[in-house]
Parts: C-alpha cells; sequence; structure tokens
C-alpha cells in the first residue's frame, strides 16, 4: 500500500545514539516517503565553521557566514555544501566535536529549521529526524515518535561506530561526550532536544534494528489503514 497519497509526515526525534538516522531511513524507504537527516545539516554547516576559521562568539560573522552558505541534500543522501560533495567529511572527529555547540547558535538553528519547513512542505510525504522535529519543524507531523535508550547502550553503539572507523575510545571517553551532547542539545536557547506530550516513546535499548523499524511501520500503517477504511 502505497502512503504518498496521504501526503504523511512522520517526526522521529531523540538523543544521540539512539538508533534514530538508521531507523529513519529503513521507515522512509519502507513507506517510499522522502528522508531527511537534519543533522547532516547541522553538521555541514559545521564544517562551513571550521573551513572558515570562524569564531563562534562572533555573531555578525556568523551571519555573514550563513548567509553566504549553499547546503544541499540528494535523496540518496548525498550531502553538497557550496556545490561540493561533503557526505563523507561531516562524519569526521573535527565535526564531531563542534556539532553540538554550532547548532546551538541561535541564528544557526533558526536558518536551519526555516530550511527543514521549507523541504516539509514542498515534499508530498516525508520523514524527518532530529532533536527537535515534533516540537519546532513538524509540529503539525501526522505522526511524532521519540527513541530512547539507556546512556550505557548509547555508549556502545557510539563506540562501535567509532570502531568501524578506526577511532577507539575508552567507554568512559563516549559515555562523557553523550552527557555533554546532551547537556547542549537539552539546554540550548532555540529548540532544545523535545519530547513532545503526544509522542509516541520508543525505548530501543533491548530492542533491535528491526524490531524499532516494525514498531513505527505498525503505527502508521495501522492508522492510516482505518482511514481509508472509514
Amino acid at each position: 500500500m502505497s502512503q504518498r497519497k496521504y501526503n504523511t509526515k512522520i517526526a522521529i526525534d531523540g538523543p544521540a545514539g539512539t538508533g534514530k538516522s538508521t531507523v529513519s531511513r529503513e521507515v522512509s524507504r519502507r513507506l517510499k516517503l522522502k528522508y531527511l537527516d537534519t543533522g547532516a545539516m547541522y553538521r555541514a554547516i559545521t564544517l562551513k565553521f571550521i573551513r572558515e576559521k570562524a569564531d563562534l562568539s562572533d555573531l555578525e560573522a556568523v551571519k555573514k557566514i550563513l548567509a553566504d552558505t549553499s547546503i544541499k541534500l540528494t535523496d540518496n543522501q548525498e550531502v553538497f555544501l557550496d556545490g561540493q560533495k561533503v557526505t563523507d567529511e561531516i562524519r569526521g572527529a573535527e565535526v564531531n566535536k563542534l556539532v553540538s555547540p554550532v547548532s546551538a547558535i541561535s541564528q544557526v538553528r533558526r536558518q536551519m529549521v526555516d530550511m527543514q519547513r521549507a523541504i516539509a512542505e514542498e515534499s508530498e510525504g516525508i520523514v524527518m529526524e532530529g532533536r527537535d522535529i515534533a516540537s519546532k519543524v513538524m509540529p503539525d507531523a501526522d505522526f511524532k515518535f521519540y527513541l530512547d535508550a539507556s546512556l550505557v547502550e548509547r555508549a556502545r553503539r557510539r563506540r562501535n561506530e567509532l570502531k568501524d572507523k578506526g577511532v577507539i575510545l575508552s567507554e568512559d571517553e563516549v559515555i562523557t561526550e553523550i552527557k555533554n551532547r546532551d547537556s547542549i542539545d537539552s539546554r540550548r536557547e532555540d529548540s532544545p532536544l523535545t519530547r513532545v506530550l503526544d509522542a509516541i516513546v520508543i525505548d530501543t535499548t533491548e530492542l533491535s534494528f528491526e524490531a524499532v523499524v516494525d514498531k513505527i511501520i505498525k503505527r502508521v500503517s495501522d492508522r492510516l489503514s482505518y482511514q481509508k477504511a472509514r
């Protein structure tokens, strides 16, 4: 059953290490909906600031860089910064270190949210994941999910991800990194990490990737089938 006719908008929020990106990609594939990784957008602008050696406390410089930056994401998840493909480069250690502080800058946050809203409005249907999708970007989403997991499990996943990239960190180092990121994401002034009241919460700690995807697909399919039957 194709879901496109419903113009279905699905928001998936949650902190780092809960499986948002991989789950969202698979949900979008199965439902034949557009997928937007908002984190890639923040990573791309972070890379721009790194290249420009920008002082993040200089708000005028930040505004100038934002005004002179182009970020595009293709349907096959390639990321282009000012016309240059940076899909792999935005996943590097330097970007990892700065992406949360950059994302906390109000001017950055507002511009990215505006871009994401425009993409959502132009899309026939979309799965969008991040930290403020249901609260700020798509408060009118048809489905709102919030993925969570224990800190230990999130750290384990993060360590495995880094290990696959040849980066070896201790469990304590990764836990500290995640705690710091959670703190920045939750306390920033604009669009903090938020679990909205009507979001369906899924604790992924002891669930497989397939089980999480199946839960979301079932919830969406059941409601859409009910609406069609009516």
